[in-house]
């Protein structure tokens, strides 16, 4: 059986002559989990993304041992 925990959105947006691309995880029910990764290619912004899920999994972590 597989459940959908979470959405990753990427976006894209013009800022002056430069492309900004936007990622984000969302919940199930549209909640926003992490916040929003902004960077100059989408690999940046997924990693930006995945270095906060890292961290809050360290810190969140450090509260159960």
């Amino acid at each position: 059986m597989t459940t959908l925990l979470f959405t990753i959105a990427i976006s894209a947006e013009y800022r002056g002559n430069k492309e900004i691309y936007s990622a984000q995880v969302i919940a199930r029910n549209g909640q926003s989990l992490y916040h929003l990764a902004e960077a100059a290619s989408i690999s940046e912004a997924l990693e930006k993304l995945v270095q906060e899920m890292r961290l809050q999994d360290k810190n969140s972590a450090s509260f159960h041992t």
